[in-house]
């Protein structure tokens, strides 16, 4: 491999140490504004450091195709350790600002949907509501009316028949009387079960 292609290989391992200093420090302080748990920020390092492994080997494969020499690491360690020498300060507090004006736009757009959006909405469905517990009302008062009109003719008419069914009717008695008994047997079960807890 030529010195020049072993040059751009070292300033692109370089550029990929700083580029993971600087995703680190964002990580590290975005973590720590949105207060994500403890117990997932193991499984966040691992998905951060696959990553890194990833984008540095697809760098790696684009420079000197993917041949891993001494050179490569020196380059990350030195692109790594420059990023935190003399940039992790700044990207720290200036990721902090971003994040904090992230959430604040973040809320400021939440309250403006909740203003214009949630509120009319639910307040139409609530008066939707209410105009439909009125409708089914006057509905059933006005079923209820016709029906009444409806069956008075058939009121008289159940006038003259019920003396007449009363032989129907006695047949009918013994299946009632049995009825009210079981009724007041299992009433009187209840009351025991009851009285006894």
């Amino acid at each position: 491999m030529s010195a020049a292609a072993q040059g751009m290989t070292i300033a692109s391992m370089m550029l990929c140490g700083v580029a993971m200093g600087l995703v680190f420090d964002v990580y590290r302080v975005a973590s720590h504004r949105f207060h994500i748990a403890r117990w997932l920020l193991p499984a966040l390092d691992v998905v951060y450091w696959a990553a890194a492994t990833l984008g540095v080997f697809s760098i790696l494969l684009g420079s000197n195709e993917g041949e891993v020499r001494m050179y490569v690491f020196l380059g990350l360690g030195i692109g790594v350790t420059g990023y935190f020498g003399l940039f992790s300060n700044g990207v720290v507090k200036l990721s902090g600002k971003l994040i904090d004006i992230f959430k604040s736009i973040f809320r400021f757009a939440w309250k403006l949907i909740n203003a214009l959006v949630w509120t009319p909405l639910l307040w139409m469905v609530r008066l939707l509501a209410k105009v439909l517990d009125i409708l089914f009302i006057v509905t059933v008062a006005i079923l209820l009316w016709v029906g009444k009109l409806l069956l008075k003719p058939f009121a008289r008419l159940a006038r003259v028949m019920w003396p007449k069914l009363l032989p129907i009717r006695r047949r009918f008695w013994p299946i009632m009387r049995t009825y009210r008994r079981a009724r007041e047997k299992a009433s009187q079960i209840r009351n025991l079960f009851r009285k006894k807890q």
